[in-house]
């Protein structure tokens, strides 16, 4: 929709509005130009590539100097998941049918599940986009009659609305974590033909026994909905579970005339009626026109309603939103509660219309983010230049304030006076003039919330377009997804689901041909441009060279630019070029510091001499930053954390284990080295004495990789041994273990919290990112139910409790011995806070701990055997989490500062420890005795 000046313009196909065009077939793939420039051949949607195309392509960079912060194409997507195979070929099979895929292709992201959709022909096929490489894809051959009659003309892709509903009330955020490690929970999918009306329910996908429920629009009393006609199509779609019926859910959809159809569904039937016809407002509205009526609907999120057997609905309409109730007791009961205008003559209660200039305004879709309190709003207004006298159409983002506690009144006459929100500020102008559309393309607009940056949003047009808007530093910029071949229409867009329960996450979008990719919050702040001024087309504003000169003077404000498209940036350290203004100055040094420590140090890893190499890192200003910001520290821990740029998730298992060994092992070496370049260049004797903090950091990478190599050796062992009892391959085994499914949980976390990392899989990223092991022990913290869950035989509880603990346990013990074996390199410990001793990990010892004692109260749960396994792992749990408390409390009491709380924490988890501990021995001693005589 929106094309910035200063990216190459897209003159992206239209609409189809007579019937299908053909696309071009598929080209043989082309390499990047050198110059990162527009390519020879490129068509008008981007460079040909294959319909399968290659994961070694996907991470090509098309920039010719990608240290350059100032160019912008080096700033684009990173792949999140290929399409599984089974779409693949569903699609070559339309190519081959010389189907065109923009009339026959249809998906989507539900964001709540994080599955991807799309439908091919008559086939539905539904996975899990969070995986690298999606295995589990469903298969649902959609009925005939739910694809319309013969004489019905073509599906197009927009003619498909899907709702996902999860059947078991779990947090959508930690819901992902269980189905990924013990299957699928029970998932409902409604598809609706936006043409026909019709809808069919699947009330779990996983169960290939059961035939969807239909409702077709031929049912009886089916008043004026032919569904041929434009004004009886459905334009939006919700869906929700009834709490306390299995597999039982409702629908709510609009028209655009403003009539409301509520379904009640079930896995054998589907009960449709009429709610309400007509909901235009009556302020003036001209109501011959089509679509005044419904624009789009939402759920106001459960937290926030007060009734527990009713939740509330908000429908967009033409000039206004209305707030409807729905009771989910045994009378479904729809009723219109409240009613708000958005365009009317007051500008401070919304849009103020009838303004010098205005032609039309229409309100085209709405969001409301995961706590109910903030409605946006996306709307144009078609305007005429007074002084030209040329038509243009301006965008713009309104946020509105919900209310929450808003009491409605029942009575109808006064509902429509009550108001429940309240203008959070002035709309934002998202592009002041843009290229006059007709209605259909204004319609099919849809906008999208919650996304990385924060505040910025996501436009979907009916093109196939997606660009991200963002308020930033006085002003808006736009970032316009795109790629540098031909990955067709953008489908969808969706937010990847945090695994640290936040609310925002990086932009994700699904392709027509090219799959699941993201969008990394730097690309936005720094490839994002202004939208243009003066300019009447989509080419945007023609004064490249002052957007080129801003967008390079705020390029170090983001903060960390990637050096690549995927992964590998990541590796590289995040780095970039800062500008010379502000405090880019400081930054410059510290990246001349680090480039000279980098270069010194590889000189003496080829040489083994260190000459002068204390006195240019002191004129350099190397020793300046503590802590983390230290330059040693960061070349440390990129040392620790390099990613293998031969992994890819196409590889066998037993291949990648190799090299997961090998990698840890040449990182282990090259660690030994910087330590020995320290030491012959005198830096360990500046760092132990001025920067101790720092000192440690550095050491503390080498204990956290000793470690991470004894948890794979561990991993080996296990797998080995289930291997020959189980007589199945490793690949299969592996996933059967407790610490397997730990592994699996913190890769996750760090994929999605680190969008360069989501081509890439869980273990590599868990065997990679060895100085956050910290998030080993967040995930025990916080999801330990997922690994030992209570639906298990206890005996088994226990034997994965064993394994955590022993991971656990070898972890510690690991970072002990290379303390103990490396003590002479330790800076002083006066006052300093060790990795052991921090809360998080102290946090998750005590969980996993608590858990081992609660299994064995369990009378009869297991052996002795059993109980003297676990009772070994509990006192190395128990010594492990005390001297952390010791450790901090000591630091603490160095620095002077309040301990008193801590240490009455310490106290307690202590007794409870000992006492359990006490009370095990007694038990296994008294059972010896028993047995003895």
């Amino acid at each position: 929709m929106f094309s910035p000046a200063i990216r190459k313009p897209l003159h992206l196909h239209r609409r189809d509005k007579g019937g299908a065009t053909p696309s071009p077939p598929p080209a043989p793939v082309h390499s990047p130009s050198p110059g990162g420039a527009a390519l020879s051949d490129r068509p008008a949607t981007g460079t040909p590539a294959p319909w399968t195309s290659s994961s070694l392509l996907a991470r090509i960079s098309t920039s010719k100097q990608i240290d350059r912060a100032g160019d912008s194409d080096q700033i684009q997507p990173v792949r999140v998941a290929e399409f599984p195979q089974v779409v693949r070929n569903a699609q070559d099979n339309l190519i081959q049918k010389n189907f065109s895929g923009k009339t026959m292709l249809a998906g989507g992201i539900d964001k709540e599940t994080s599955l991807a959709w799309m439908i091919c022909g008559n086939e539905l096929f539904i996975w899990s986009y969070l995986a690298s490489v999606a295995k589990d894809c469903r298969v649902l051959e959609l009925p005939s009659s739910l694809m319309g009659t013969k004489d019905a003309r073509p599906l197009c892709g927009n003619q498909w609305m899907l709702c996902i509903i999860r059947c078991c009330s779990s947090d959508p955020s930690t819901g992902n974590n269980g189905d990924m490690l013990h299957g699928r929970s029970s998932i409902g999918v409604i598809l609706c033909n936006r043409r026909t009306q019709a809808i069919a329910y699947w009330p779990d996908i996983y169960d290939s026994s059961k035939s969807p429920a239909l409702s077709l629009f031929g049912y009886s009393g089916a008043s004026a909905s032919d569904g041929t006609s434009g004004c009886h199509t459905f334009n939006s779609l919700i869906a929700t579970s009834i709490p306390g019926r299995i597999q039982e859910c409702i629908v709510i959809a609009s028209e655009p005339t403003g009539t409301l159809w509520l379904f009640q569904c079930s896995p054998v039937e589907i009960h449709r009626r009429e709610v309400h016809q007509d909901t235009s407002e009556d302020n003036g509205t001209d109501h011959s026109q089509k679509n005044n009526g419904g624009r789009s609907l939402a759920w106001l999120p459960c937290n926030v309603s007060s009734e527990a057997d009713e939740q509330k609905f908000f429908l967009l309409t033409g000039h206004g939103i209305q707030c409807w109730s729905i009771s989910l007791l045994h009378d479904i009961n729809v009723k219109k509660i409240g009613s708000q205008e958005i365009v009317g003559s007051d500008g401070e209660l919304g849009i103020k219309k009838d303004i010098a200039g205005q032609k039309n305004i229409w309100l085209l879709d709405m969001q409301i983010d995961e706590h109910g309190k903030e409605f946006n709003i996306l709307s144009a207004t078609f305007c005429k230049d007074r002084v030209s006298g040329s038509n243009y159409t301006q965008y713009s983002l309104l946020t509105m304030l919900y209310k929450s506690n808003q009491k409605f009144s029942s009575q109808e006459n006064v509902a429509k006076c009550e108001r429940f929100l309240e203008k959070k500020a002035p709309s934002q102008v998202i592009i002041p003039k843009a290229r006059v559309e007709d209605e259909e393309f204004l319609f099919s607009m849809r906008l999208k919330t919650g996304g990385k940056p924060s505040g910025s949003v996501i436009i979907l047009s009916g093109d196939g377009t997606a660009t991200v808007a963002i308020y930033w530093r006085g002003s808006t910029r736009l970032y316009q997804f795109d790629l540098p071949w031909d990955a067709g229409k953008v489908l969808d867009a969706s937010i990847i689901p945090s695994a640290d329960d936040r609310d925002e996450g990086a932009w994700v979008v699904l392709t027509e041909k090219a799959g699941v990719w993201a969008v990394p919050e730097k690309a936005v702040l720094v490839g994002g441009v202004e939208p243009p001024e003066r300019s009447l087309s989509r080419k945007g504003s023609c004064n490249e060279a002052i957007a080129e000169e801003k967008r390079r003077s705020q390029a170090f404000s983001a903060s960390v630019v990637p050096r690549r498209v995927s992964s590998e940036a990541w590796t590289a350290g995040e780095r970039q070029r800062p500008s010379l203004t502000g405090i880019a100055q400081q930054v410059v040094v510290d990246e001349e510091a680090e480039m000279l420590l980098n270069r010194l140090f590889h000189d003496f890893i080829l040489s083994g001499a260190a000459h002068e190499a204390l006195q240019k890192l002191r004129a350099s200003g190397a020793f300046e930053k503590e802590g983390e910001m230290n330059v040693f520290v960061r070349i440390s821990k990129s040392i620790v954390n390099t990613l293998s740029k031969h992994w890819t998730t196409t590889r066998e298992a037993e291949f990648l284990a190799s090299t997961i060994v090998s990698s840890l092992a040449e990182k282990q070496q090259k660690h030994e080295k910087f330590l020995q370049f320290l030491v012959l260049s005198k830096c360990h004797e500046e760092l132990s004495s001025k920067q101790r903090a720092a000192m440690l950091s550095v050491m503390e990478h080498g204990e956290k990789l000793c470690g991470v190599i004894q948890l794979r050796e561990l991993q080996n062992v296990l797998s080995q041994q289930r291997s020959s009892t189980h007589l199945s391959p490793q690949s299969k085994t592996q996933t059967t273990g407790a610490l397997w499914n730990l592994i699996q949980l913190v890769g996750e976390k760090a994929r999605r919290n680190t969008v360069l990392l989501m081509d890439r899989d869980n273990a590599e990223v868990f065997y990679s990112r060895v100085s956050d092991i910290e998030d080993l022990f967040y995930c025990l913290s916080h999801q330990l139910q997922y690994i030992i869950t209570g639906e298990e035989h206890p005996s088994v509880q226990m034997q994965r409790a064993l394994e955590l603990s022993n991971a656990c346990v070898t972890l510690g013990q690991a970072a002990l011995h290379y303390r103990e074996e490396h003590k002479d390199w330790y800076p002083s410990p006066e006052g300093l806070i060790t990795w052991n001793s921090q809360p998080v990990v102290r946090s998750g010892i005590w969980t996993l701990a608590s858990s081992v004692m609660e299994l064995l109260r369990e009378p009869g749960a297991a052996g002795m055997s059993m109980k003297s396994n676990l009772c070994s792992q509990l006192e190395g749990l128990t010594d492990m989490l005390l001297e952390g408390y010791i450790g901090l409390l000591t630091a603490k009491f160095e620095r002077g500062e309040d301990h008193g709380v801590l240490a009455q924490e310490y106290c307690e988890r202590r007794d409870k420890l000992l006492g359990a501990l006490y009370d095990l021995a007694k038990q296994i001693v008294e059972a010896k005795y028993q047995v003895k005589f």
